[in-house]
């Protein structure tokens, strides 16, 4: 599932990717798509993801409750990525970036979206698979079998 925010002031762009399994309920954020698709773009023009920040994450979708904490020390900066509530809040959320322990930079209330990723379907990984044969068969790479 692809998740996408949607701020009321345009301050972020922030998107992540989880796997059905942390879809279910009591699940957390641990699965490669997650930790190397997390990221959130800031007006400032600051980039916070998990491989180039100290990062703290709590929580998990459903219930939709989770809190992630972005730490740039290079910056002096932290982003905070809060949400609650699901399905009763209807998704949503905050995100604030400021100093380390200074006052906000920016601050935003939103709320996230989510889209399901579609899977490569049998149909075409079959079709794409006949096509490669015939393509090597063609070339000669592929002997018939002699009786």
């Amino acid at each position: 599932m692809l998740f996408t925010w949607h701020g009321n002031s345009n301050h972020f762009q922030a998107s992540f990717i989880v796997t059905a399994a942390e879809m279910t309920e009591g699940a957390g954020f641990s699965s490669p798509e997650f930790t190397n698709s997390l990221s959130v773009g800031s007006l400032s023009g600051a980039t916070y993801n998990l491989k180039d920040n100290q990062s703290l994450i709590l929580g998990g979708v459903n219930p939709w409750d989770f809190d992630i904490t972005f730490v740039d020390f290079g910056k002096g900066m932290e982003l905070f990525v809060s949400a609650v509530s699901f399905p009763i809040g209807s998704m949503a959320g905050t995100i604030e970036e400021k100093p380390i322990s200074g006052a906000d930079s920016f601050y935003e209330r939103g709320f996230w979206t989510f889209d399901e990723i579609p899977e490569p379907s049998t149909a075409a990984l079959l079709t794409v698979g006949i096509g490669l044969w015939i393509i090597r068969k063609e070339r000669g790479s592929i002997k018939p079998l002699s009786p």
